[in-house]
């Protein structure tokens, strides 16, 4: 397997700019030192993902997600840790040195990168038989040039062509030594039952490529030619580790940009539809690929932009697949609109007949889901009939109450009374009933969830919900903040030292790096937290073996939680609001040694005080069981115990004064 040299590894790691790769999904706007936008991974009206460039670092607020640039492309891309390299390494034109791999070393990969490699033989097997092979320039390349479609829009979307042979792929990939699985679970080939050998499963089609946002090919769509009423017209790849085409977007790769630069995504259905609106000047279009409308998918969008325009054709099968797509926009805070073409018309005949201009003006027609779902409902029927503006009023309601913002719900209701000619107090009343039955159903699939996670929740989980339940959590997690904040500082052995003398000069004193202090004083205690203890561990033994941190070893981290404990450390406040509030007179800010001892002292004070609970409990149960020498023994315990919480709180400053507020801190 091909390995990054660590020197390169850190030599992307400094070239980077985060605000520059999260920009690329998440629309960011500055404020103050950071930068700030909605979350990519949760429905949300007010911006809680934030973008820290000082830091080189992210923090979600909403999903509890955070790391660094190399985490955030794993995170979007579904990505491993070496390829989310490879991407950025890309990105900035950075080059890995990297031999290719060897049928061998192909083996040795694991399978999610085998299968992803497989495709892209494919996709670049049956593009060079549209453009190279006889038969593909007569039959696959013929269509395309039929259609319109010009040889750089052919090599934009990298079209293909797939002979009409039974063993043609399958020969090929096999003289390539590709896996006979992996080309079986990409639907690639199948196995004869009788013969046992490889049969093409694409023959006599032109192919579309299906890539994901960062450009892979995941899947293909392959369209039969001809009028051939025997088999499917269109068929997909079906289902693998690497395809769900629940979760894919048909040229949301090419688009990704012209969506953002536009803030607006023209939704189509078919292939054809996308790639002849974008050879047309339409950039910013995609195809659900004659799939429903899925909550992943508009998930995809979001990342890019929050206005989809629906483009669907005139008939029956498209108006309702329009209706069916608006609730489930509006219910993930996307501001949508629906453009029905004149009957016989989708994009693709559209523009061919009309022109751009004419589809750039037919645009301007688009209604938004009030006005769309008012005219669909009350086509050839009464508005003014009771009935007909009841049933009106609820399926209208059931739309509104989809939208998560208050503000802009209130908002339709008036508009939609003002259409139905009815009081705002009878469509919010309306709206109100719809949201009740919506929540109820909500929470009946949330306790079914909750049902099913509490069988099945991985152990990370119920390890991040157990942190805050745990007696010491608070100042071990306080500790882990110096030790991820100032790694690479230093502190003095005693923070009353003056650093100046009577006449103002400064007076130098020994200082000690923050790793070797922590590690002193805190190598023999165990931390109460499973995670906390061993993210500490990790660090004490790496800067024991290196004398340094690398902090993006843990911004990237196998382990989620470390991962989003790391970041949630780096992007919490300095010091405790409440601390500051106790000891008024101290700058702690300006004092990394007053907060280096502070957090130590206070853990320990903490440690102590649960140490002195737990013999005082031990000593009453000796006395019940009238075992004096124990009782003894144990009173000298807690005599020493004594002395050493007296000696920690004068090091803290707070003798007699701590007492009820330790445990907020």
């Amino acid at each position: 397997m091909a390995r990054i040299p660590e020197h390169i590894v850190d030599q992307i790691y400094n070239s980077v700019d985060i605000v520059e790769v999260v920009g690329d999904y998440v629309p960011l706007k500055k404020k103050g030192g950071n930068f700030w936008g909605l979350s990519p991974w949760s429905n949300e009206k007010t911006p809680s993902f934030s973008v820290h460039p000082g830091k080189g670092i992210y923090k979600d607020f909403s999903s509890g997600k955070g790391g660094n640039s190399v985490n955030f492309v794993m995170e979007m891309e579904g990505l491993t840790y070496v390829e989310a390299l490879r991407h950025l390494a890309k990105k900035y034109s950075i080059e890995l040195q990297e031999e290719e791999d060897s049928p061998e070393q192909r083996e040795q990969k694991n399978k999610r990168q085998s299968l992803f490699i497989v495709n892209e033989f494919a996709a670049d097997f049956f593009h060079k038989k549209l453009l190279e092979d006889e038969k593909g320039k007569q039959i696959g390349l013929s269509y395309f040039k039929e259609r319109g479609i010009l040889e750089a829009t052919v090599e934009t979307f990298q079209l293909g062509y797939a002979l009409d042979e039974w063993e043609d792929f399958a020969q090929a990939a096999i003289k390539k030594q590709y896996k006979e699985e992996y080309l079986v679970e990409l639907s690639l080939v199948s196995k004869s039952e009788k013969t046992g050998k490889l049969i093409d499963r694409f023959r006599g089609r032109v192919m579309f490529p299906i890539a994901n946002p960062s450009g892979k090919v995941v899947g293909f769509g392959g369209r039969i030619l001809g009028n051939r009423k025997d088999i499917a017209k269109y068929i997909n790849s079906s289902e693998s580790e690497i395809y769900h085409k629940s979760q894919v977007l048909y040229g949301l790769y090419q688009a990704k940009k012209s969506i953002r630069d536009e803030d607006l995504c023209i939704l189509t259905e078919g292939y054809m539809d996308t790639i002849v609106l974008h050879q047309n000047g339409v950039k910013n279009v995609v195809a659900s690929s004659g799939t429903a409308l899925t909550k992943e998918q508009i998930r995809l969008i979001r990342r890019f932009s929050r206005n989809v325009l629906m483009i669907y054709d005139g008939d029956k099968a498209g108006i309702k697949a329009a209706l069916r797509g608006i609730d489930i926009l509006i219910r993930e805070g996307m501001e949508a609109k629906v453009l029905i073409l004149p009957d016989g018309h989708d994009p693709d005949s559209y523009v061919r007949e009309k022109g751009a201009s004419a589809f750039a003006e037919i645009q301007k027609t688009a209604l938004n889901f009030v006005d769309f779902k008012l005219q669909v409902l009350s086509e050839d029927k009464d508005i003014h009939d009771p009935r007909v503006q009841s049933e009106l009023i609820k399926a209208l309601a059931e739309s509104v109450a989809n939208i998560p913002d208050r503000v802009d719900r209130e908002m339709y209701v008036r508009h939609v009374a003002q259409k139905v000619d009815i009081t705002e107090s009878l469509m919010a009343h309306a709206v109100l009933e719809a949201r009740g039955e919506q929540q109820k159903l909500v929470r009946r699939e949330q306790k079914r969830e909750e049902a099913r996670q509490a069988v099945s929740a991985p152990a990370e989980v119920k390890e991040l919900k157990s942190f805050e339940q745990l007696e010491l959590a608070n100042q071990e997690k306080e500790l882990l903040r110096v030790m991820i904040c100032h790694f690479d500082k230093t502190v003095l052995e005693d923070p009353n030292l003056p650093l100046e003398d009577k006449e103002g000069n400064p007076i130098e004193h020994e200082e000690f790096p923050v790793m070797e202090y922590m590690i002193d004083e805190l190598e023999n205690l165990v931390f109460e937290n499973q995670t906390y203890e061993q993210l500490k561990n990790e660090m004490f033994q790496e800067y024991q073996d290196k004398q340094k941190i690398d902090l993006n070893k843990y911004l990237s981290h196998p382990d989620s939680v470390i991962r989003n404990l790391v970041s949630d450390l780096l992007t919490a406040p300095e010091t405790s609001p409440l601390w500051k509030k106790i000891r008024p007179d101290i700058d702690y800010d300006s004092n990394l040694t007053l907060v280096t001892d502070g957090a130590i002292f206070h853990y320990k004070s903490r440690k102590v005080d649960k140490m002195l609970r737990e013999c005082r409990s031990k000593i009453k149960e000796a006395e019940q069981g009238g075992k004096e020498d124990e009782v003894e023994r144990l009173c000298e315990i807690y005599l020493e115990l004594q002395e050493m919480d007296k000696e920690i709180n004068k090091k803290l400053g707070l003798e007699g004064a701590r007492k009820g507020l330790d445990a907020q801190l």
